[in-house]
């Protein structure tokens, strides 16, 4: 039997996956694999293990040894959607170097990544990238059109285990900046996540380079600030929600 690697950042929607693919593989032919930025919410990593325990099911990880931090002031730069290498070098990478490891061994696999019922276009993008490395792929949350709301639902009710509080006020649970999210992202990060807004702040000073063509991070930071006191609505209203699955 093929092993079968679960790209497992911790969210809802690859915690569920997991669960799948346990279900029809068999837990001895399922991995785990995380890989970490350690700049995730520290609930984060209550959430994964409490799942990983759940499931019955050890965490892999393979790491680049470097924070997200360390990585932006490696490269002198900040990532963005158009240059997100913060993903390549911290999640893609690593991924592959545990892949290649798996096939000097001479062992077959499968990746599956958690994408969504609506996210056809991410998937077909995935599946078509992995396909030309020569990576077989699979998405079971989107093959069987599992809503993000139900997997939610099952794992709070059925599962009984508490969502990470991140998805109180951010779409994913990855990086605080996720550097590939929009304006809305940065604006609920400076209002729910001061600290790590200011060290995005800083580096951005530092570096000289900013995420966003008509703004800086300063732009945004004040205006959270003028308005921090009004009624605001979730930040499902903004930007690009972030899935780094690999």
């Amino acid at each position: 039997m093929k092993k079968q690697i679960v790209m497992f950042s911790g969210g809802a929607s690859s915690s569920y996956l997991a669960y799948l693919v346990a279900k029809e593989y068999g837990k001895e032919n399922t991995i785990l694999l995380h890989t970490p930025t350690y700049a995730e919410d520290p609930d984060a990593d209550r959430f994964r293990t409490e799942v990983a325990e759940f499931l019955g099911l050890p965490i892999t990880v393979e790491e680049d040894g470097r924070d997200l931090w360390k990585c932006i002031e490696d490269n002198k730069c900040l990532p963005s959607f158009h240059i997100p290498f913060c993903t390549t070098e911290l999640k893609i990478k690593q991924s592959r170097k545990f892949f290649r490891n798996l096939e000097n061994r001479g062992i077959d696999f499968v990746a599956h990544f958690g994408y969504g019922a609506d996210e056809w276009r991410r998937v077909q993008k995935q599946s078509v990238r992995l396909e030309v490395e020569g990576i077989k792929s699979k998405y079971l949350n989107f093959e069987r059109k599992i809503a993000d709301k139900e997997i939610k639902r099952i794992i709070q009710e059925e599962w009984r285990i508490e969502l990470p509080r991140t998805y109180k006020y951010l779409k994913h649970n990855n990086c605080i900046p996720c550097f590939k999210g929009g304006k809305g992202h940065f604006k609920q990060v400076a209002k729910y996540y001061p600290n790590e807004f200011n060290k995005a702040m800083k580096l951005e000073e530092k570096i000289g380079h900013t995420v966003f063509k008509d703004c800086t991070l300063q732009d945004i930071w004040k205006e959270v600030q003028s308005t921090k006191n009004q009624v605001t609505f979730f930040d499902d209203m903004y930007g690009i929600p972030c899935m780094c699955m690999d």
